[in-house]
């Protein structure tokens, strides 16, 4: 009993110093948050975010596993984010929806969030800044692409920022599947990126072939695709996703070639591969 007296005396001088030095953290974050409204900056940064956490795992002597330092700091920077400003999250669905367990998993809870009645919703929330980012389904194991997510995609101003791993759903099967943050803020490149690519082209045999060929002569990997009709008769979206950032996709060229067999490109963001 002496030595579980002694290991628990040990442990609470450690989280003395951990509140302290959690605290000091809080301080400069403050004070990041300052800046960057000062200058109008997001307060969100995917790519801070990812670097961060894959250090920290990198770093890490044990015993503590990787979904536990995620886990553990995902609060910390729910935490952080918070006093830098006063955050909205939106996403669809009531309350202890599968896409408000993602986005709570994604964001901690000391920040806001908005369940809007709709896709659709969340993107005008986002749009009119009644919220910083927007969680929505992207795809959906059992039925594939989310058709209302891609008609958003289609015709908005806002950008993919980042895709939300499955496993942050902390091992909630119900809300399997691939899920994406929406934002205004357009990401530099982290080192590992992918980037979403909407293609709108002439709904004819061969159309698709011949959009799809300067991918390849230009060795740019292509990991995800979906279809979806156009507004306009005539025409198809397909929405290409690829490995890369867009500053590594040679835009200039490829959108000199896509030009000749597509009648509209648009780079619906690039953003960093989550965390596995």
């Amino acid at each position: 009993m002496n030595d579980l007296a002694g290991l628990r005396d040990k442990i609470d001088a450690i989280d003395t110093d951990l509140l302290r030095l959690l605290n000091e953290r809080a301080l400069l974050a403050k004070e990041i948050g300052a800046i960057k409204n000062l200058h109008s900056l997001p307060i969100y940064s995917p790519v801070r975010e990812m670097k961060l956490l894959r250090s920290l795992v990198e770093r890490s002597e044990g015993p503590l596993t990787r979904e536990a330092i995620h886990a553990i700091y995902r609060e910390i920077m729910s935490a952080s984010i918070s006093l830098e400003k006063d955050v909205a999250i939106a996403c669809p669905g009531p309350v202890g929806s599968a896409s408000q367990r993602i986005a709570l998993a994604k964001f901690g809870s000391s920040v806001r969030y908005l369940c809007a009645d709709s896709i659709s919703q969340v993107f005008e929330d986002v749009v009119t800044g009644r919220a910083d980012c927007g969680v929505v389904p992207l795809e959906d194991p059992g039925h594939g692409f989310l058709n209302a997510t891609l008609d958003e995609l289609a015709h908005t101003s806002l950008s993919i920022c980042a895709e939300i791993s499955p496993d942050s759903s902390a091992n909630d099967k119900t809300s399997d599947g691939r899920y994406i943050i929406i934002g205004s803020q357009i990401n530099t490149p982290s080192g590992n990126d992918q980037t979403m690519v909407l293609l709108r082209i002439e709904n004819k045999p061969g159309s698709l072939v011949a959009a799809l060929e300067p991918f390849k002569e230009m060795h740019i990997n292509l990991t995800h695709f979906a279809t979806r009709a156009a507004r306009v008769a005539d025409e198809t979206l397909f929405f290409v996703q690829t490995d890369g950032h867009k500053s590594d996709l040679q835009i200039p060229e490829l959108l000199e070639a896509l030009a000749k067999n597509c009648r509209e490109l648009k780079i619906l963001g690039s953003y960093p591969k989550p965390l596995l």
